[in-house]
């Protein structure tokens, strides 16, 4: 059984309910996001909503997704280490 992508909590554009993408890749970057956080934090969705936070704070004009991507990509840099296998 595989669990739906989630990141409540987080104002994700909507309309009539549903999440709002404009273009193709916006959906890739929450999906993206939505594993990293699942499987690097443990589901814990507050590293992700700090880091965009900050992106945003950096650059208010900047697109809503675009700062997505900046925040996903300052996430990765914070992943844990995991030993190897």
């Amino acid at each position: 059984m595989t669990t739906p992508l989630s990141l409540s909590g987080l104002d994700l554009p909507r309309r009539n309910g549903e999440l709002v993408f404009d273009a193709p890749w916006q959906s890739t970057v929450f999906g993206l996001a939505a594993a990293v956080v699942d499987n690097g934090f443990g589901g814990d969705r507050e590293p992700f909503r700090q880091q965009l936070i900050k992106a945003i704070a950096a650059e208010p004009a900047r697109p809503y997704w675009e700062s997505w991507t900046a925040a996903l990509e300052a996430l990765v840099e914070t992943l844990p280490e995991r030993p190897a296998p």
